[in-house]
């Protein structure tokens, strides 16, 4: 409870641990505050602050905040389910630039986007998610 998450996804997997272990509702709801209040004026959100938003740090966010309850027709969702849409690649995914330094040898998986293959596909794939969420009919 009482971590100080330093990057995007600290705070995601913060709020949605404490989501999952039963944590007061009051302590969710702040980090989901948080979280919403580090969207960016574009209406993505970025892996660091001060960097560029990016697909994958959007997409995460945006589940995590639906998994707390937040709804699809929320401003914040909106924006950023719109940044999604604007940012998407003609072939469906998203490029996102790598921050990492390398470790592992490079070897193409013919996912797009050459070197940043990896990360692009894990921020398609979360950018997804959240896009599926908001397409998704309210029952």
């Amino acid at each position: 409870m009482a971590a100080s998450p330093k990057e995007t996804h600290e705070a995601v997997f913060r709020m949605l641990g404490l989501r999952w272990t039963g944590a007061a509702e009051s302590l969710v709801m702040r980090a989901a505050g948080a979280l919403k209040n580090e969207q960016n004026a574009d209406g993505g959100w970025a892996q660091l602050r001060g960097m560029n938003s990016d697909a994958y740090a959007t997409g995460i966010v945006l589940v995590a905040l639906h998994d707390t309850g937040l709804s699809v027709n929320d401003p914040a969702y909106r924006r950023g389910v719109e940044y999604l849409l604007r940012t998407q690649e003609p072939d469906g995914s998203w490029l996102v630039p790598t921050r990492a330094a390398p470790q592992n040898p490079y070897f193409e998986s013919g996912f797009p986007h050459g070197k940043f293959q990896f990360i692009s596909f894990a921020g398609s794939c979360w950018a997804t998610m959240a896009l599926i969420h908001a397409a998704t009919p309210a029952i």
